[in-house]
């Protein structure tokens, strides 16, 4: 090669755009300037990087605050999902990325200063197909604290532990997944009949075509969760809901974990039979084991909520029946035969 060449190869290997932070964002007004600065504050990218912020047509500023920053239209770029849903922001992001490498953002999030440089280098270095970090949950007032806590433990979280290593490890699925562009495109992108856990199904799909999945502690991102009972009701009831999408098109392959919510209500209303029965002296045996288990949550709880761990057991009652009521509801109404064109629908 040449001076020229390798001075022109030099010119191209700066200007290429390395990774594409693809963020899908919905009313985020409160949370989206913090997103964007910090991916904007991104150390040690080898390459350029782009964010393409994927909006469902917000009602709220999220717009004009994307729009506020001196970045817009150079590094900071807005299309519009008018699907709404957080799946088909994905595949839109996929479709108008420019990078090397795709990173899944939720707009949700506070991103570390060496996040995405970190995701680089724990893909090549262990040469899984899909990288992901560890959501540090973090929450506002008593209700959003105690969120925050059972978010980050097996009390409310059973196995699965993407949300609290403390090691670097091989896991079954990786939350805000970061991978190539191509490893994506060769599996279809995201599967947009699945509407709340299409990052799990493209995960096992991952694993089922022979990649590996790695979560590092390392890639630090910090998550705000619901403030209220009644918004973590109805994100806990979608993702049980949608779970049953996720083991029917994966028999065998979901974790046995994502049954225990399913379990705890099948054996609540199991108890209200029984007290109708001549063994209705069983019937306190589910009640009384889980206030057990609530009882202990929130002794475990105090050293870090003080007297907030009170919130912790109605908490974790909340995340439980209402991901167990919809996984439920799902296995109730839904079908593994149904058509594409049947859950595209139920999607909507």
């Amino acid at each position: 090669m040449d001076e020229r060449s390798a001075e022109t190869d030099e010119v191209v290997r700066r200007d290429r755009v390395a990774v594409t932070a693809v963020v899908a964002a919905y009313n985020e007004e409160e949370y989206i300037g913090t997103c964007i600065a910090g991916l904007l504050a991104q150390e040690a990218v080898a390459g350029d990087f782009e964010i393409l912020v994927v909006d469902g047509m917000s009602t709220d500023r999220t717009v004009d605050v994307v729009r506020s920053f001196p970045e817009y239209g150079t590094r900071v770029r807005l299309v519009y999902n008018r699907l709404k849903l957080q799946v088909h922001a994905w595949n839109i992001g996929l479709r108008e990325m420019r990078g090397e490498y795709f990173a899944m953002i939720t707009a949700h999030a506070q991103y570390a200063p060496d996040y995405l440089s970190r995701c680089i280098e724990t893909l090549e270095r262990t040469g899984a197909a899909a990288v992901g970090g560890v959501p540090r949950a973090s929450g506002e007032g008593w209700i959003g604290r105690a969120v925050a806590w059972c978010m980050s433990t097996p009390f409310g979280v059973g196995g699965a532990r993407f949300r609290y290593l403390q090691r670097e490890e091989e896991c079954d699925t990786v939350p805000l997944i970061f991978a190539r562009r191509d490893s994506i495109e060769r599996l279809g992108g995201w599967d947009e009949s699945i509407a709340f856990d299409e990052d799990s199904d493209l995960a096992y799909r991952i694993r089922a075509h022979g990649g590996k999945l790695v979560v590092s502690p390392s890639i630090r991102l910090r998550y705000f969760v619901r403030r209220s009972l009644r918004s973590l009701c109805k994100q806990m009831y979608r993702y049980g809901y949608w779970r049953r999408f996720t083991q029917l098109k994966h028999p065998g392959v979901v974790p046995v974990r994502v049954l225990a919510p399913a379990a705890l209500v099948a054996g609540f209303a199991a108890s209200a039979l029984l007290l109708f029965t001549p063994l209705r002296i069983l019937a306190g045996v589910v009640p009384a084991s889980y206030a057990a288990f609530l009882l202990v949550a929130m002794i475990a709880s105090v050293p870090q909520l003080g007297p907030g761990a009170i919130c912790v057991p109605v908490t974790l009652g909340v995340m439980h029946a209402s991901y167990g009521v919809g996984w439920w509801k799902a296995f109730a109404l839904l079908h593994p035969l149904l058509s594409g064109k049947r859950r595209r629908s139920l999607a909507r």
